[in-house]
């Protein structure tokens, strides 16, 4: 196959790096996916932070608290129905909700 013994050197030698390139590829994707693992992190708290301060969510924060009261007391409530006749009313209009994802 091989006729000499520089040919199967230069072969193998190839195969060896090869290997060690894509190892060295590997490591570096490695840390790009802990980067943008901890890219991703903080736009979730950022969302999050957003969602506590944003006016546009009182409404169904307000609904939430009234639900856990009610489970809380025991007593009957229609707090959950009302939100999510609220979520349903955001989505036709286009609004976001609480749990409306940053990317569509």
């Amino acid at each position: 196959m091989f006729e000499s013994g520089i040919e199967r050197t230069i072969i193998i030698t190839a195969i060896v790096l090869w290997f060690a390139h894509g190892w060295y590829l590997n490591e570096r994707l490695k840390h790009v996916h802990k980067k943008l693992d901890l890219a991703l992190e903080a736009f979730d708290g950022l969302r999050d932070y957003l969602y506590e301060i944003d006016p546009q969510f009182d409404d169904e924060r307000q609904l939430l608290e009234d639900l856990h009261e009610s489970l809380d007391n025991g007593s009957m409530s229609f707090s959950g129905m009302n939100h999510m006749e609220l979520i349903k009313k955001k989505e036709q209009e286009g609004k976001r909700t609480l749990n409306t994802p940053l990317i569509r």
